[in-house]
């Protein structure tokens, strides 16, 4: 409990920083337009302000430039490589920290900040201490502007334990996973051979054929899904297995949700173009939307309908998954799509393993689309993923 409590404050004091250097680079664009002695003040004072939450932060906070040089850090920064003074890190390179492995993650922030523009990015990498001994950090990055030059702003947490508890939860999982494998393809055999002998009687009620049937599918999409997690590592390095081929959408949309109008509680409507067909592995699609809609089921129990909705866009094809629950708050949607992030409903964490959106978006990722949340806090959310269109 206290390592959540801590978690949580280390989140708060990373969006208090974030939000106060983006009021600073806001007032130095107002400044720009209009250079009067009350703008030269207000803006003294953010610099005051946010020098002074750079300089008292636990966390570690640093300065760099477009070639990932360190032009400025704070106590917190020094104290967590080991050092002993600022002059030791300032005019030094974030690679001369990092293992020659892990230096294409600040390539890759490089690239997404100077060259992509994009306002704000985050990683996990390593670091490597003045005693040579290696952490493992959460990296922040945000642009703002400086002397006609953009630079990197850049807030460092250690998460050394919660790293190591994520590969002790990686192993449990693994060994789980094996152990359950067995009787799964046993109970899959199994249904197999009752649905071929329901085949062969007249006498079986129409609803129990069904239900076999369904169990037989369901059984399917759990081996599936046990085959991920022992992939898990595969996972983490983005070299998931995809097996793409032509089909509609109308293949996985139609038969993927049975399990909710057999709940009697909800009902799955769907719109626009099911018959569109795309380029993709049949079974993680499949796989997308089953986990959205059970997103829905457990986090939006109140709202009574869930829509499929089909878009066909200039380049790609969105497949969205809406429901009217009580939406999701805006702090916790950048993390949606972490390994293990669970939002926690009614104050309290929800069961599961946190894994859903994560392999969603590794799926994703291996189709070269896009994935992603709409929601807002009183009426519902939508999770949604692209397709680039293939030419046939």
């Amino acid at each position: 409990m206290e390592s959540e409590e801590a978690y949580l404050d280390y989140q708060e004091e990373i969006i208090s920083l974030k939000n106060e250097n983006s009021r600073l680079c806001s007032e130095i664009e107002q400044l720009k337009a209009n250079n009067s002695e009350i703008d030269k003040t207000e803006y003294q004072n953010s610099q005051t302000r946010f020098r002074a939450i750079f300089e008292y932060s636990r966390l570690g906070n640093k300065v760099i430039t477009a070639d990932l040089k360190i032009v400025q850090v704070n106590p917190a920064m020094v104290e967590l490589l080991g050092y002993t003074t600022k002059e030791e890190l300032i005019g030094t390179k974030i690679l001369d920290y990092s293992p020659e492995e892990n230096h294409s993650h600040w390539k890759l922030l490089q690239e997404q900040l100077w060259k992509k523009s994009t306002p704000s990015f985050s990683l996990e990498t390593a670091l490597i201490k003045k005693d040579g001994s290696l952490i493992w950090c959460q990296i922040t990055s945000t642009l703002f502007p400086d002397q006609g030059e953009n630079m990197g702003y850049t807030i460092i947490e250690d998460i050394t334990e919660k790293h190591e508890l994520r590969l002790q939860k990686d192993e449990f999982i693994g060994i789980a996973t094996h152990e359950i494998k067995t009787p799964i393809t046993s109970l899959k055999a199994s249904l197999q051979l009752m649905n071929r002998m329901i085949k062969k009687e007249s006498g079986i009620p129409e609803k129990i054929a069904k239900l076999a049937f369904e169990a037989q599918l369901y059984t399917s999409k759990l081996t599936h899904l046990v085959e991920d997690f022992l992939n898990t590592s595969k996972l983490e390095q983005g070299k998931l297995s995809i097996n793409k081929r032509w089909f509609p959408l109308s293949d996985v949309i139609e038969g993927c949700c049975n399990h909710v109008q057999l709940d009697r509680r909800h009902y799955v409507t769907h719109s626009g173009d099911l018959s569109i067909e795309v380029y993709a592995d049949r079974h993680k699609i499949d796989q997308i939307i089953v986990n959205f809609v059970n997103n829905a089921l457990k986090y939006a129990a109140e709202s009574k309908e869930i829509l499929i909705k089909v878009e066909r866009l200039s380049n790609c094809t969105k497949i969205s998954v809406t429901d009217k629950g009580a939406g999701i708050p805006p702090q916790e949607i950048p993390h949606l799509f972490d390994r293990y992030f669970q939002i926690k409903k009614g104050g309290s964490q929800s069961p599961g393993l946190g894994l859903g959106l994560y392999i969603s978006a590794q799926i994703i990722k291996g189709h070269d689309g896009e994935i992603g949340v709409d929601s807002k806090v009183g009426e519902g959310s939508t999770f949604w993923f692209t397709l680039p269109h293939v030419s046939k």
